[in-house]
């Protein structure tokens, strides 16, 4: 029943709209006629639930025509059509009255307003108050070594994902604003096409400008200055994502927490960083509003494996070195310990 899904080039305002979602050449996607373009998907209209996420190039097309073509998704069945917002007007829902648990989303399963509003609330928090924003960066750089490497890297991570996330919040219009998690266990083979990486968004790989600099020059953090004093930059290293099927046997297959974070610490949290290089990869990386989507990821993979070991309810005393072991160092988290947050070191 769901309606077909008219072609971008022929539906006023979302040509233009989705113009960055469309990826052409190299056999990815482009929008020819009952082939791989948007009037293939219209043809017929469960076509974007069946194939939306099948295939890599599918999910290019379907990202463009079925989300911001208006038509429905695997992922938003029965969810109406995405107006287009006015002509250089940010999308701003309105906030509901109370905002009821805090849901994360996979950055490839929200709608076109859905990411729009997820960066108007990055830019207002970082134009605002650019000392407090570095501030985030600091601290991260100034608590390296205990939040790196140790038992740590997760608790300490998470709280501070909550602090980024709460910042957002306080923002008029972003009250019940949260942090979305970049899906790249997705992208696994094809890190180049990696959803975030649009121009409107969080800019792609040919935004930046030249050696050695690589300034960002694309998306939300267009122009930016890092907190170190340089532009905020991107190198783009070669480093694979970690895929789908390995990330559940992480999961799965270790029990006990000693054994589960290196593994987690290790290339699935470390590629991505890798990948887009510069400021992103150095402890300085949260000058980079990739990294913020990127620890929801890595602790969306956390929260899993508590839940699929049944570890998420396990009472304070009850927790035990399976659940959580902390190393033998005195500067490592033990579970009376407070987690450091200064910025001063």
């Amino acid at each position: 029943d769901a309606p077909s899904t008219p072609s971008p080039s022929s539906s006023p305002g979302t040509a233009e709209k989705c113009t960055d979602l469309r990826l052409s050449g190299g056999g990815i996607w482009v929008d020819k006629p009952y082939e791989t373009g948007c009037d293939w998907y219209g043809a017929v209209a469960q076509r974007c639930g069946w194939y939306g996420s099948r295939y890599r190039n599918e999910h290019v097309a379907n990202e463009a025509c079925c989300v911001c073509g208006g038509g429905k998704t695997s992922n938003e069945t029965d969810v109406p059509a995405t107006p287009s917002p006015p002509t250089d007007a940010p999308a701003t829902p309105s906030p509901p009255t109370g905002c009821g648990p805090r849901v994360r989303k996979g950055w490839s399963m929200l709608s076109c307003t859905e990411r729009e509003h997820f960066i108007e609330a990055v830019r207002t928090l970082h134009s605002e108050n650019t000392t407090d924003y570095h501030d985030l960066s600091q601290l991260h750089r100034n608590n390296g070594r205990y939040a790196h490497g140790t038992s740590a890297f997760l608790p300490w991570h998470r709280w501070f994902l909550v602090g980024y996330e709460n910042a957002l919040r306080s923002l008029p219009g972003f009250e019940c604003m949260t942090v979305p998690y970049w899906d790249w266990e997705r992208d696994d083979a094809a890190e180049r096409f990696s959803t975030p990486f649009r121009a409107k968004t969080f800019g792609t790989r040919s935004g930046v400008g030249g050696w050695p600099d690589n300034c960002v020059t694309e998306g939300v953090a267009a122009g930016w200055t890092a907190s170190d004093g340089d532009c905020l930059s991107r190198n783009w290293g070669g480093a694979g994502f970690t895929g789908a099927m390995e990330i559940s046997a992480i999961i799965t297959s270790n029990t006990d927490f000693a054994d589960f974070r290196p593994t987690l610490e290790g290339n699935p949290h470390a590629a991505p960083h890798i990948y887009v290089s510069g400021h992103m990869g150095s402890y300085l990386s949260p000058d980079d509003p990739l990294f913020f989507v990127h620890h929801a990821n890595v602790d969306r993979i956390w929260a899993l494996w508590q839940d699929y070991h049944g570890y998420d309810k396990v009472p304070k005393a009850a927790i035990n070195d399976t659940v959580y072991a902390p190393a033998s160092s005195a500067e490592d988290m033990s579970l009376e310990g407070t987690l450091p947050f200064s910025v001063d070191g």
